[in-house]
C-alpha cells in the first residue's frame, strides 16, 4: 500500500453502468463498481493477448483492429497520437485513434499483459512518456489480486485477518477512486497505492474473504475513510502527525496498543520485524545520507536546494541525535551533524534517509540510536535498535493476524485499529 496518507472522505458512490465486451457480453457485471489500475505508465510497447480468444478494438469498441487466440500475442506500439498492432506473424495493422481496448470475449478467459493474466479489460493510451496501460475491472475482482499480496498467503485460523485486509483495501480503493479527478486511472498497481498482481496473485483464502465481506467498507460519521495499513507496529500504532508530521490528525487514526491483555506479549510479535537492529559503518552512514538526504528536501532543516538533491557532499558525519519522541515512543526527528552543515529530519522521512546499503527503507521510526567514534571526530559506527515495520498508522497487519489467531472477528479487528469507526456496506 502507498505509504503516504491522503486524508479524505467519501459519500455515496454510484454504481457504474455495465461495460460491454465486443460480442455484447459484460466485461464488468451490472451493478459492480469499475476501477482503473495503472499497470504501466511509460511503456515503449505493450505485449498483449488472452488465455483464450482475444480482440483489440479502437475508439471505445467502434472498430475491430485485430484478433487472435490463446497461443498468439500481439504488440501495441505508439505512432504519434495513434496506435497500431504488430501481430505475431509480423503483419502490422493500420494506425488507429486511441484508446485501444483489449478484451477476451469468453467469461472464463482473461486478458494478458506481458504474460500476466488479468480480469476485465486492458485500456491502452499514448501519453507523454510512452504507453499508459490500464486494467479496468470491478472493485471486487481487483481486490482478489490485492489482498494476497498485502496480507500474505495466510493459513486456516487467520481468516479474520484476511477479511479485515479485504475491507481495509476496499475502503482505500473507494477513497482513491473518488480522488482520481481527470487522471486516466484511479490507482497504481504497486505499493505506491496497493500491490496488485491480477489473476496470478489470487489465493482461495483471499477470494473467500473478498466474497464474504463483499461491499463492506469502514466508515466514520457515516462516511468511508481512508485506511492506511502497514506490516508491524512493534507494540503500538501511531497517530497521523507522529509520522506524517505535515498532515492533520484524524480521530480514527490514533495510537492503539497491540499488547495482549494480562501478558507481556503483543499480538504482532510473531512478525519477523517485531524487533530489529540496523548497523551503519561511518562510510555507510555518509554514503546513505549523501545519496538520500536531498530526496526529502521538504523534511530537512535547513532546506536542501533542488540543485543538490541528486547527491550531496557532507564530508565526515560528526554527530547523530534523536530529537524527541512521540506519544507512541517513535522518533519525532533526528539531527545530523556533518562537516558541511547540520540537518534535522522529521517523522517518517527519517526512514527514507537512513536506508540500508541496498536501498531499502529503514523498518520504522520506533528505534534507539547508539554511535561510536572513529577516533578522528566522526562517527565510526551507528547502531539502531528498533521495532516494527512500516509507517505505523492504522491497521497493523501482523497484529491483525495475531488477533485472528486469538479468535477476534474482522469487525473487531478493524474497529480496534480504526477507533470510533463502523463497518457497513457501500451506500
Amino acid at each position: 500500500m502507498r505509504r503516504s496518507l491522503i486524508i479524505g472522505i467519501l459519500g455515496a458512490v454510484a454504481c457504474a453502468s455495465t461495460l460491454s465486451r465486443g460480442n455484447g457480453e459484460a466485461v464488468i457485471a451490472d451493478g459492480d463498481q469499475p476501477v482503473r489500475i495503472a499497470l504501466a505508465t511509460s511503456d515503449e510497447s505493450a505485449k498483449v493477448g488472452a488465455s483464450g480468444v482475444w480482440r483489440i478494438y479502437s475508439r471505445n469498441s467502434a472498430n475491430l483492429v485485430a484478433k487472435g487466440t490463446a497461443d498468439e500475442t500481439a504488440r501495441i506500439e505508439r505512432r504519434g497520437s495513434q496506435l497500431l498492432v504488430i501481430l505475431g506473424n509480423g503483419s502490422v495493422t493500420s494506425r488507429e485513434s486511441a484508446p485501444f481496448l483489449v478484451r477476451a470475449p469468453r467469461p472464463d478467459t482473461y486478458v494478458t499483459y506481458e504474460g500476466k493474466r488479468y480480469r476485465g479489460e486492458l485500456v491502452i493510451t499514448p501519453g507523454d512518456g510512452g504507453l499508459l496501460v490500464v486494467n479496468r475491472l470491478s472493485v471486487e475482482s481487483y481486490l482478489r489480486g490485492v489482498v494476497p499480496l498485502e496480507i500474505g498467503d495466510r493459513k486456516p485460523g487467520e481468516e479474520a485477518a484476511v477479511e479485515a485486509q479485504a475491507v481495509a483495501a476496499r475502503s482505500y480503493a473507494y477513497i482513491h477512486m473518488n480522488e482520481a479527478g481527470d487522471r486516466a486511472f484511479d490507482m497504481y498497481a504497486s505499493v505506491q497505492d496497493q500491490a496488485y498482481g491480477g489473476v496470478d496473485a489470487e489465493k482461495s483464502i483471499a477470494d473467500d474473504a473478498v466474497e464474504s465481506t463483499r461491499d463492506m467498507v469502514i466508515k466514520y460519521a457515516g462516511r468511508i475513510i481512508n485506511t492506511p495499513y502497514f506490516s508491524t507496529c512493534g507494540g503500538t500504532t501511531a497517530s497521523t502527525r507522529e509520522v506524517w508530521w505535515r498532515q492533520s490528525d484524524q480521530p480514527y487514526l490514533r495510537p492503539v496498543s497491540d499488547a495482549i491483555p494480562g501478558t507481556n506479549s503483543f499480538y504482532c510479535d510473531p512478525s519477523p520485524r517485531f524487533r530489529w537492529t540496523a548497523t551503519f559503518t561511518g562510510d555507510e552512514l555518509r554514503n546513505t545520507l549523501e545519496k538520500y538526504l536531498g530526496t526529502v528536501t521538504a523534511a530537512v532543516e535547513p532546506p536542501v536546494s533542488a540543485a543538490s538533491s541528486a547527491r550531496m557532499s557532507l564530508g565526515r558525519i560528526t554527530g547523530f541525535r534523536i530529537e524527541g519522541r512521540t506519544a507512541s515512543d517513535r522518533v519525532a526527528a533526528v539531527s545530523i551533524q556533518t562537516e558541511r552543515g547540520n540537518y534535522v529530519v522529521r517523522g517518517n522521512d527519517v526512514r527514507f534517509v537512513l536506508r540500508t546499503p541496498g536501498g531499502s527503507l529503514l523498518s520504522s521510526t520506533y528505534f534507539t540510536a547508539e554511535s561510536t567514534s572513529d577516533g578522528m571526530g566522526g562517527i565510526g559506527r551507528l547502531v539502531l535498535k528498533g521495532g516494527g515495520n512500516g509507517h505505523g498508522i492504522g491497521m497493523c497487519q501482523w497484529g491483525a493476524i495475531g488477533r485472528a489467531r486469538a479468535g477476534q472477528d474482522y469487525r473487531t479487528i478493524l474497529t480496534t485499529y480504526y477507533p470510533g469507526t463502523t463497518v457497513s456496506r457501500v451506500d
